[in-house]
């Protein structure tokens, strides 16, 4: 009986010894996982932290990048038009060149007329010098002019206007010149201030200037076979005197009609 009430006690304080050091086992567990459960739960804190700063990130590199990508295709259009752009201005570059090549070929045949002119007027203005020599041959405004006083042409009546045979050598000369340089073109400018007409045979210093120029004209035509296509007379009464004393002029010109037509025709091309 003893026996069996020792075994059943021994038993019965195993069985709480048992139960006691599987409480406490059971409380470490506990506490342990409780341990692991607050340090998972600090770095599921720190991990969602850690996700916030990512997506804020993640953002703002979005947000970059969209910036990056507009701005790249503003750049992208703005090169395409800065292409555009310069192609244009390349083309009217060479267009431009293209122009003013042309207008310098232009200018360079004008210029070489011009020179030409020049040259053979100093060419002839030189025939003249030697020919009737003396200060009354002078070059104005790219034409040759020759000034004889009315008294030398038509004697001392300031009424007259026949050509006084003493002046015909000195016209025989100008002719000679002239027909050597068949293309200028001659102008007679006549010059009269008479101071009494009497307005029947000669009815003013229009009319007289007009007849004297007209004289001239004849005598180079009839006398010395000057060609009368090539010649005009006019009369300037007493308005285009220079003085006091009356002259006669004769305008020596190149034929600008050609002149002119070699410019218009550059021009037009």
């Amino acid at each position: 009986m003893r026996k069996i009430i020792l075994l059943a006690s021994v038993l019965l304080f195993t069985n709480s010894f048992v139960h006691a050091q599987k409480k406490k086992d059971l409380i470490a567990e506990i506490d342990k996982l409780r341990q692991e459960l607050k340090g998972t739960q600090g770095e599921l804190t720190e991990a969602k932290k850690n996700e916030r700063v990512s997506e804020s990130k993640v953002k703002t590199m979005e947000a970059q990048v969209a910036d990056l990508k507009e701005t790249n295709a503003s750049l992208l259009a703005n090169m395409n038009s800065f292409t555009e752009l310069s192609n244009k201005k390349a083309t009217n570059l060479q267009t431009s060149q293209e122009i003013i090549k042309e207008k310098d070929r232009q200018l360079n045949v004008i210029n070489d007329a011009i020179t030409a002119n020049d040259s053979t007027n100093l060419a002839v203005f030189s025939q003249f010098k030697n020919a009737i020599g003396g200060d009354n041959i002078k070059i104005s405004g790219g034409t040759i002019h020759i000034i004889l006083a009315n008294t030398t042409l038509f004697g001392e009546n300031d009424k007259n206007y026949i050509v006084d045979e003493k002046a015909k050598s000195t016209l025989e000369k100008i002719a000679a010149t002239l027909n050597a340089n068949p293309n200028l073109t001659i102008t007679v400018e006549g010059n009269s201030n008479a101071l009494k007409l009497d307005g029947k045979k000669l009815i003013d210093n229009w009319d007289l200037s007009s007849r004297q120029a007209a004289s001239v004209v004849r005598v180079l035509q009839s006398d010395y076979k000057v060609d009368p296509k090539r010649m005009e007379a006019l009369g300037k009464s007493e308005y285009g005197t220079e003085g006091i004393e009356t002259v006669t002029r004769i305008i020596i010109d190149p034929k600008f009609d050609q002149f002119y037509n070699l410019v218009k025709g550059n021009m037009k091309n």
